[in-house]
C-alpha cells in the first residue's frame, strides 16, 4: 500500500497527523531543516515524540534537509546523533558533504527534493552512495519516475498536495540575494509571492506565484508507475489543515484498490487551505494553468457572493456553508479586496447578513478561507489506542490484568485476592476503576471482569490502579519493542564514500571563462594573453563550435581544457539527446560542468573531468570528495571566510537565482509553443530593478531568471589567489577580453552597478 507522509510543524500537527490516518510523517529539529519557522521539534523531545508515532504504527522521518557550512558540522554531528538515537525511521537529506556523518549510523537516507533529482541518472547516483529513497523533484515527468523505477532499487516519493515552489526544486537564490534570508537555509522570505511587473506590461501581479497543486484525483496513476510515497506539503501550516488534507488522501489511498474509487470532498480541501484553485501540475497542465497572477494566498472556498453592500453589513447570496467564526476573503474580478470574519448571520429574505465595516462591490465573491469548524476539530485532539481488557480474581491467588493492543498482550500480576465481608468488589466498581486511563495513549474498547463467584473478595482500589498504571506501561514498551525490530536498516558498509572513484586532476589554471557564441569564442581565444578553462553551455549546434575549435587549433596553448555545461534540468528526450551527443563528442571534450547530479554520473559514465556548478550549491569541502569531482564551485552564498581552499569563486557576471519550468511567456502573453512571443529581450520587475529572464531551448524550455545587478568582485580581491569563473556570455568580444585580463592579475575596479554578492555578507 503506497504510504501517506504528512508534514509535523508542531506538536499539534503530529496528533492531527495520526489522527487522521498518516503511514509517516516529516518534521524538523530546530536547526538543519528547510522549514526553520515552523514551531519544530529539538533534541529534548524528539525521543518522545518519535516513540508517540511508533505507539501508533507512524514513521518519523527527520528533515536535515538544508545546506550546512564547514563550521557548522561539530553541531550537525550532534543533531544527527541525538535523532539517531531517539530511534527514528529516516534522515530526509540534502547536503551530500554530510553523508561523512549520517553514515555513522544504520538509519535510511532519503535524498530531498532539494536534491534536484528529476531523471533515471540523478537517481543512481543516490542510489550507489547507499540511499533508500528519492524525493523527486516536483517537475519531474511521469516517464521519468518510470525509469528510475524499473531500474534502481530506490523508494520513490513524489509531492501530491500542497504549495509548489516556482523555481526548480533546490535552486532558488532570490531570497538569498535580496536580503541573506536563504531558501536553502530554511529561512525563504517567498518573494516569488509578491507583485512583479513584465517587459509585456507595466501591470503589478503575481507573475511568480503558482497556484496549489493537488493531485487526489491522479493517485492510481501515480500508484501504477511505482510512486511508494504521497508527500503532502504544509509544515508551516495549521493542525486543522494537516487533518483535513491527510484525512482525505488516506480514503483516497485505502480506495486505490477498489472497484469504487474514493470522491475527494473538494471542499475540506479548498477551506483547509487553497491558492488559485489547485493545479495538477507539469504533467498534466499549461503554464497558464500551473501559475495563478490574481492573488497570492489562499481563496478557500467560494461559498455566495455579495448582493448587497451597505455602511455596516453585506448582503450575501449563499451557495455554500458559513458559519460564525469562519474567516473570509472577498474577491472582485478575481481580486483580493477586503476580508473579515464572521461575528454574526441573520437571515433577511434570501440572503444572510453579515457585519461588515467596509463597502465592497456588489457580485465580489465571498469565499471562506478559515473554517472554524475545522479549526476547533484539530485544536486539542489526542489520539489514543483501543485496548481490550481482562480482569481475573480468584480467592487466593494473584490478580491478573491482561490488555490485548495492535496484537500486543500484556500480562500483570498484582495482589492475593482476600476475603472479606465489610468491603465486597463487585464487576461495576472494578470496572469504573479500570477504565480510569485518563491522558495516558489508550482508551478501553472491550472489558472482561471475571471475580470468584464463591467468595466475596476484597480488592484494594490502590492494587487496580497500579496494575493499570503497569499495564500502560508494560504495553507501551512491548509495542515500541515490537517496531524497533522491524524497523528497515542500512549497513552503510556495503556502499562506496565515493560515487565517481578516479585519479582527481585538479585544474592548476587561475581563470575559467562561460562563453557562448562562435565568433566570440574564436576572437576571444585568439586576442587573449592568458590560458583558460573553456566552458561551453550545451546546445544542439555546440558540437559545430568544438569543431570549429580543435580544427583550427583554437585551443593550442590558450586553453588547458574544455568543460560542457550542462542545463539545470535534463528531462525526457532532453536527457537522452545529452547523452547521445556525450557518446559522439566526450573525447573532443575533457570535461564536464555539473549543475546537478545527472551530471556527475554522466561523467563517471564517459569518464570525464568533473567540476561541480554552482547549481550544486557545494556548501563544504567534503560534497567534492563524495560526489568524486575534480574541482567544485563555492556555493555563492557562502563569505570569504566559510571558504576552503581549492575551490573556485564565482566572481563575474550574471548571477543565476531560478529556473523556470513553466513557460512566463505564456503567463503573460497566452501564446504557444507555435507563437510563441520571446523575443530574447524578456524581464520581470519591481521596485529594485529589473530581472532578466533567458531561455534555454531544449525539448523542454527553461527560463533562467537572473539578479538584478551582475557580479563582479575585482574591486575587493586585490591579491587574492582563488581560481575565478567568469560568465562571459552577456559580453563582447572586447569587454571579455577586459575582464579576462583583469581576473588573470586579479588588479581592477568592480563595474558600475556590480555586487560582490554574498563575500562578504554571507547567508543566515
Amino acid at each position: 500500500m503506497t504510504e501517506v507522509l504528512a508534514p509535523v510543524g508542531s506538536v499539534q500537527a503530529l496528533k492531527a497527523a495520526i489522527y487522521s490516518g498518516a503511514d509517516a510523517v516529516y518534521l524538523g529539529l530546530d536547526l538543519f531543516n528547510a522549514r526553520i519557522k515552523a514551531d519544530n521539534f529539538n533534541k529534548d523531545n524528539i525521543k518522545e515524540y518519535t516513540d508517540y508515532c511508533h505507539l501508533f504504527g507512524v514513521k518519523v522521518y527527520v528533515t536535515f534537509n538544508t545546506s550546512v557550512k564547514e563550521n557548522e558540522k561539530a553541531i550537525f554531528a550532534q543533531y544527527v546523533d541525538c535523532a539517531a538515537k531517539a530511534g527514528v525511521d529516516a534522515f530526509i537529506v540534502t547536503d551530500l558533504g554530510c553523508l561523512d556523518i549520517l553514515r555513522q549510523y544504520d538509519v535510511p537516507l532519503h535524498g530531498s527534493t532539494q536534491i534536484g533529482v528529476h531523471n533515471l541518472a540523478g537517481a543512481k547516483v543516490l542510489e550507489k552512495l547507499g540511499f533508500t529513497r528519492v524525493v523527486v523533484a516536483r517537475e519531474t515527468l511521469f516517464e521519468d519516475i518510470k525509469e528510475i523505477r524499473e531500474n534502481t532499487s530506490l523508494e520513490i516519493e513524489y509531492f501530491v498536495h500542497g504549495a509548489l515552489c516556482v523555481s526548480f526544486s533546490g535552486g532558488c537564490l532570490l531570497s538569498s540575494v535580496m536580503s541573506g534570508d536563504s531558501g536553502n537555509r530554511g529561512r525563504c522570505n517567498q518573494p516569488c509571492r509578491l507583485k512583479y511587473t513584465s517587459s509585456f506590461s507595466s501591470k503589478e501581479k503575481y507573475l511568480l506565484s503558482p497556484k496549489d497543486q493537488c493531485f487526489i484525483g491522479e493517485l492510481k496513476k501515480l500508484a501504477d508507475i511505482g510512486v511508494d510515497s504521497f508527500k503532502i506539503e504544509g509544515r508551516l501550516k495549521q493542525p486543522h489543515y494537516v487533518g483535513e488534507v491527510v484525512s482525505q488522501y488516506r480514503k483516497a489511498v485505502d480506495a486505490l484498490n477498489s472497484t469504487k474509487p474514493y470522491k475527494a470532498d473538494f471542499s475540506v480541501l479548498k477551506r483547509a487551505y487553497n491558492r488559485g484553485n489547485f493545479t495538477r501540475g507539469y504533467n498534466f497542465e499549461s503554464s497558464k494553468e500551473i501559475m495563478y497572477d490574481k492573488v497570492n494566498g489562499t481563496i478557500g472556498e467560494c461559498v455566495g457572493k455579495i448582493a448587497q453592500c451597505k455602511k455596516s453589513c453585506i448582503y450575501v447570496e449563499l451557495s455554500g456553508k458559513l458559519s460564525v467564526g469562519d474567516g473570509l476573503k472577498i474577491i472582485y474580478k478575481g481580486e483580493e479586496v477586503g476580508g473579515m470574519n464572521v461575528a454574526s448571520l441573520t437571515k433577511s429574505g434570501k440572503y444572510v447578513v453579515i457585519p461588515s465595516n467596509r463597502v465592497y462591490p456588489v457580485g465580489s465573491e465571498v469565499c471562506v478561507t478559515s473554517d472554524i469548524m475545522q479549526v476547533n476539530a484539530y485544536s486539542d485532539l489526542r489520539p489514543k489506542l483501543p485496548l481490550d481488557l481482562t480482569f481475573e480474581a480468584e480467592c487466593g491467588k494473584p490478580v491478573v490484568l491482561k490488555g490485548v493492543c495492535k496484537g500486543v498482550e500484556v500480562k500483570i500480576e498484582g495482589g492475593i485476592a482476600e476475603v472479606s465481608q465489610k468491603y465486597i468488589a463487585d464487576e461495576e466498581s472494578v470496572k469504573n476503576q479500570l477504565m480510569r486511563f485518563g491522558q495516558s495513549d489508550f482508551y478501553v474498547n472491550d472489558i472482561d471482569i471475571k471475580l470468584d463467584r464463591n467468595n466475596s473478595l476484597f480488592i484494594p482500589s490502590s492494587l487496580i490502579n497500579a496494575m493499570r498504571r503497569e499495564l500502560v506501561e508494560g504495553l507501551k514498551n512491548a509495542i515500541l519493542s515490537r517496531y524497533e525490530k522491524g524497523k528497515q536498516r542500512v549497513n552503510y558498509d556495503n556502499y562506496p564514500m565515493c560515487f565517481y572513484t578516479h585519479e582527481k586532476n585538479k585544474s592548476s589554471v587561475r581563470v575559467w571563462c562561460e562563453l557562448s557564441n562562435e565568433n566570440d569564442i574564436s576572437a576571444v581565444i585568439k586576442k587573449t594573453d592568458c590560458k583558460f578553462n573553456l566552458v561551453l553551455e550545451y546546445s544542439s549546434k555546440l558540437g559545430q563550435f568544438i569543431e570549429i575549435i580543435l580544427q583550427n587549433g583554437l585551443n593550442e596553448n590558450k586553453i588547458e581544457d574544455i568543460y560542457l555545461k550542462l542545463p539545470r534540468v535534463a528531462r525526457g528526450k532532453d536527457y537522452k539527446d545529452i547523452d547521445n551527443f556525450l557518446a559522439e563528442y566526450s573525447k573532443k571534450i575533457s570535461g564536464i560542468y555539473a549543475d546537478n547530479l545527472y551530471g556527475v554520473y554522466l561523467a563517471e559514465k564517459y569518464k570525464l573531468k568533473i567540476v561541480g556548478g554552482i547549481g550544486l550549491n557545494i556548501y563544504n569541502h567534503t560534497a567534492g570528495e563524495i560526489l568524486g569531482l575534480d574541482d567544485e564551485m563555492y556555493s555563492v552564498e557562502l563569505n570569504k571566510s566559510e571558504l576552503w581552499e581549492g575551490g573556485i569563486l564565482y566572481a563575474y557576471g550574471p548571477l543565476p537565482v531560478m529556473t523556470l519550468l513553466h513557460c512566463p511567456v505564456q503567463v503573460n502573453t497566452g501564446c504557444t509553443c507555435s507563437d510563441c512571443k520571446y523575443d530574447g529581450d524578456f524581464y520581470y520587475g519591481d521596485k529594485r530593478g529589473k530581472y532578466k529572464i533567458k531561455r534555454t531551448k531544449l525539448n523542454y524550455c527553461q527560463f533562467i531568471l537572473y539578479n538584478q545587478q551582475i557580479t563582479d568582485i575585482i574591486g575587493k580581491t586585490q591579491g587574492w589567489r582563488y581560481r575565478v569563473y567568469l560568465n562571459l556570455t552577456e559580453c563582447d568580444t572586447a569587454k571579455a577580453l577586459d575582464v579576462i585580463c583583469k581576473y588573470n592579475v586579479m588588479k581592477g575596479i568592480s563595474e558600475e552597478n556590480s555586487t560582490y554578492g554574498h563575500l562578504f555578507r554571507g547567508v543566515k
